[in-house]
Protein backbone atom coordinates (compact mmCIF):
# COMPACT_ATOMS: atom_id res chain seq x y z
CA UNK A 1 0.00 0.00 0.00
CA UNK A 2 1.50 3.59 -1.17
CA UNK A 3 2.68 5.40 1.53
CA UNK A 4 0.08 8.35 1.83
CA UNK A 5 0.94 12.15 0.79
CA UNK A 6 2.06 14.63 3.63
CA UNK A 7 -0.38 17.74 3.82
CA UNK A 8 1.31 20.96 3.33
CA UNK A 9 0.95 21.38 7.17
CA UNK A 10 3.37 18.71 7.90
CA UNK A 11 5.47 19.72 5.28
CA UNK A 12 5.38 23.41 6.35
CA UNK A 13 6.53 22.01 9.97
CA UNK A 14 9.16 19.54 8.52
CA UNK A 15 10.67 22.60 6.44
CA UNK A 16 10.64 24.45 9.65
CA UNK A 17 12.33 22.09 11.61
CA UNK A 18 15.07 21.82 8.97
CA UNK A 19 15.33 25.58 9.11
CA UNK A 20 15.72 25.55 12.69
CA UNK A 21 18.58 23.21 13.05
CA UNK A 22 20.66 25.14 10.31
CA UNK A 23 20.30 28.05 12.36
CA UNK A 24 21.85 26.55 14.98
CA UNK A 25 24.42 24.81 13.26
CA UNK A 26 24.90 28.33 11.50
CA UNK A 27 25.34 30.10 14.79
CA UNK A 28 27.60 27.50 16.44
CA UNK A 29 30.16 26.68 13.41
CA UNK A 30 29.81 29.78 11.00
CA UNK A 31 28.46 29.58 7.29
CA UNK A 32 31.08 28.38 5.87
CA UNK A 33 31.37 24.70 8.10
CA UNK A 34 27.77 24.21 7.68
CA UNK A 35 26.98 21.60 5.08
CA UNK A 36 23.93 19.68 4.13
CA UNK A 37 25.33 16.31 5.75
CA UNK A 38 26.14 17.81 8.84
CA UNK A 39 22.31 19.62 8.88
CA UNK A 40 21.44 15.82 8.63
CA UNK A 41 23.25 13.98 11.11
CA UNK A 42 21.48 17.20 13.49
CA UNK A 43 18.72 16.21 12.23
CA UNK A 44 19.15 12.35 12.29
CA UNK A 45 17.78 12.12 8.80
CA UNK A 46 18.86 11.53 5.38
CA UNK A 47 20.80 14.29 3.24
CA UNK A 48 18.59 13.36 0.63
CA UNK A 49 15.47 13.68 2.67
CA UNK A 50 16.55 17.35 3.00
CA UNK A 51 17.03 18.34 -0.54
CA UNK A 52 13.00 17.25 -1.19
CA UNK A 53 12.21 20.13 0.80
CA UNK A 54 15.15 22.55 0.01
CA UNK A 55 17.39 22.43 -3.18
CA UNK A 56 20.07 23.18 -1.85
CA UNK A 57 22.08 24.61 1.06
CA UNK A 58 22.29 28.38 -0.52
CA UNK A 59 18.27 27.81 -0.88
CA UNK A 60 17.90 27.12 3.12
CA UNK A 61 20.27 29.38 3.96
CA UNK A 62 18.68 32.23 2.11
CA UNK A 63 15.19 31.33 3.36
CA UNK A 64 17.05 31.72 6.69
CA UNK A 65 17.95 34.81 5.89
CA UNK A 66 14.51 36.24 4.67
CA UNK A 67 12.37 34.97 7.59
CA UNK A 68 14.33 37.21 10.12
CA UNK A 69 14.17 40.16 8.05
CA UNK A 70 10.28 39.59 7.86
CA UNK A 71 10.33 38.91 11.59
CA UNK A 72 12.14 42.14 11.99
CA UNK A 73 9.99 44.30 9.82
CA UNK A 74 7.09 42.75 11.27
CA UNK A 75 8.06 44.02 14.55
CA UNK A 76 8.87 47.54 13.25
CA UNK A 77 5.73 47.85 11.53
CA UNK A 78 3.97 46.75 14.35
CA UNK A 79 5.23 50.22 16.73
CA UNK A 80 5.08 51.99 13.28
CA UNK A 81 0.90 51.17 12.87
CA UNK A 82 0.65 51.48 16.69
CA UNK A 83 1.93 54.72 17.63
CA UNK A 84 0.29 58.62 16.03
CA UNK A 85 3.52 60.96 17.39
CA UNK A 86 6.24 60.66 15.09
CA UNK A 87 8.81 61.00 18.11
CA UNK A 88 6.87 57.96 20.09
CA UNK A 89 6.78 55.91 16.75
CA UNK A 90 10.89 56.00 16.67
CA UNK A 91 11.27 56.22 19.92
CA UNK A 92 9.50 52.70 20.09
CA UNK A 93 11.22 51.04 16.99
CA UNK A 94 14.66 51.94 18.53
CA UNK A 95 13.38 50.13 21.25
CA UNK A 96 12.12 46.92 19.01
CA UNK A 97 15.16 46.83 16.77
CA UNK A 98 17.45 46.26 20.09
CA UNK A 99 14.87 43.91 21.36
CA UNK A 100 14.99 41.89 18.22
CA UNK A 101 18.44 41.79 17.73
CA UNK A 102 18.88 40.30 21.22
CA UNK A 103 16.45 38.35 21.59
CA UNK A 104 16.69 36.81 18.73
CA UNK A 105 20.95 36.53 18.66
CA UNK A 106 21.15 33.68 16.23
CA UNK A 107 19.12 35.06 13.06
CA UNK A 108 20.48 38.67 14.02
CA UNK A 109 24.35 37.62 14.00
CA UNK A 110 23.28 35.57 10.81
CA UNK A 111 21.42 39.18 9.06
CA UNK A 112 24.11 40.84 10.07
CA UNK A 113 27.16 39.83 11.23
CA UNK A 114 28.26 36.26 9.54
CA UNK A 115 30.68 36.72 6.68
CA UNK A 116 27.91 34.76 4.64
CA UNK A 117 27.22 34.96 1.11
CA UNK A 118 24.92 38.43 -0.34
CA UNK A 119 22.79 38.84 -3.03
CA UNK A 120 25.45 40.08 -5.59
CA UNK A 121 26.93 36.89 -4.91
CA UNK A 122 24.03 34.79 -6.80
CA UNK A 123 23.57 37.16 -9.48
CA UNK A 124 23.25 35.05 -12.57
CA UNK A 125 23.13 31.63 -10.76
CA UNK A 126 19.93 29.42 -10.78
CA UNK A 127 19.53 30.50 -7.05
CA UNK A 128 19.00 34.67 -7.84
CA UNK A 129 15.22 35.12 -7.38
CA UNK A 130 15.74 33.61 -4.26
CA UNK A 131 18.22 36.05 -3.39
CA UNK A 132 16.80 38.72 -4.85
CA UNK A 133 13.08 37.95 -2.76
CA UNK A 134 15.10 37.92 0.40
CA UNK A 135 17.13 41.42 -0.28
CA UNK A 136 13.93 42.89 -1.02
CA UNK A 137 12.65 41.53 2.23
CA UNK A 138 15.83 43.30 3.89
CA UNK A 139 15.34 46.73 2.04
CA UNK A 140 12.01 46.94 3.69
CA UNK A 141 13.64 47.60 7.13
CA UNK A 142 15.59 50.63 5.56
CA UNK A 143 12.76 51.96 3.82
CA UNK A 144 10.48 51.41 7.27
CA UNK A 145 13.20 53.15 9.22
CA UNK A 146 13.96 55.93 6.74
CA UNK A 147 9.91 56.59 7.09
CA UNK A 148 10.02 57.13 10.32
CA UNK A 149 12.95 59.30 10.61
CA UNK A 150 10.92 61.36 7.70
CA UNK A 151 7.97 61.70 9.70
CA UNK A 152 10.53 63.03 12.64
CA UNK A 153 11.45 65.49 10.18
CA UNK A 154 8.28 66.98 9.55
CA UNK A 155 8.12 68.48 13.45
CA UNK A 156 11.53 68.66 13.78
CA UNK A 157 13.68 71.36 12.34
CA UNK A 158 16.69 69.68 13.64
CA UNK A 159 16.63 66.64 11.01
CA UNK A 160 16.37 67.19 7.43
CA UNK A 161 13.80 65.34 5.46
CA UNK A 162 16.44 64.80 2.31
CA UNK A 163 18.63 62.91 4.52
CA UNK A 164 16.16 60.79 6.22
CA UNK A 165 17.86 57.30 4.83
CA UNK A 166 21.41 58.36 6.26
CA UNK A 167 20.41 59.54 9.38
CA UNK A 168 18.06 55.94 9.36
CA UNK A 169 21.06 54.42 8.71
CA UNK A 170 23.37 56.19 10.42
CA UNK A 171 20.68 55.43 14.28
CA UNK A 172 21.34 51.62 12.82
CA UNK A 173 25.06 51.82 12.71
CA UNK A 174 24.73 52.69 16.79
CA UNK A 175 22.31 50.31 17.80
CA UNK A 176 24.07 47.37 15.40
CA UNK A 177 27.11 48.12 17.64
CA UNK A 178 25.58 47.74 21.20
CA UNK A 179 24.02 44.48 19.83
CA UNK A 180 27.03 43.19 18.81
CA UNK A 181 28.58 43.78 21.94
CA UNK A 182 26.10 41.97 23.98
CA UNK A 183 25.43 39.11 21.75
CA UNK A 184 29.20 38.36 21.13
CA UNK A 185 29.43 38.16 25.34
CA UNK A 186 32.05 40.71 25.13
CA UNK A 187 29.67 43.36 26.99
CA UNK A 188 29.54 41.35 30.01
CA UNK A 189 33.07 40.68 30.32
CA UNK A 190 33.47 44.65 30.50
CA UNK A 191 31.25 45.71 32.94
CA UNK A 192 29.22 44.12 35.48
CA UNK A 193 25.37 45.32 34.79
CA UNK A 194 25.62 44.86 30.86
CA UNK A 195 21.63 45.45 30.37
CA UNK A 196 22.41 49.03 32.34
CA UNK A 197 24.25 49.78 29.77
CA UNK A 198 22.13 48.48 27.09
CA UNK A 199 19.43 51.34 28.58
CA UNK A 200 21.74 54.36 28.78
CA UNK A 201 22.83 53.39 25.31
CA UNK A 202 19.42 53.03 23.45
CA UNK A 203 18.56 56.42 25.52
CA UNK A 204 21.54 58.46 24.38
CA UNK A 205 20.39 57.57 20.85
CA UNK A 206 16.60 58.29 21.28
CA UNK A 207 18.04 61.62 22.98
CA UNK A 208 20.33 62.25 20.12
CA UNK A 209 17.66 61.62 17.22
CA UNK A 210 14.33 63.25 19.06
CA UNK A 211 15.25 66.18 21.62
CA UNK A 212 13.44 66.24 24.68
CA UNK A 213 10.87 69.04 23.91
CA UNK A 214 9.40 67.36 20.59
CA UNK A 215 9.49 63.70 22.77
CA UNK A 216 7.58 64.63 25.47
CA UNK A 217 5.87 68.21 24.09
Amino acid sequence: MPKAARSQEDIDLIREKILDAALTIISEHGYKFFSMRKLAGRLGMSATTIYNYYSSKDELYLMMLTKGFDMLHKALLHVFNTYKSPAEKLREMIRAYVSFGINNANYYNIMFTSDAPKYSDYIGTEIEPVAYFEKQTALQLVDIAAQGVQELAGINTGINPDDARYAAIKIWSFLHGIIALSNSRVLREVDENPNEIIERIVQDVIQLVIPKEVLHG
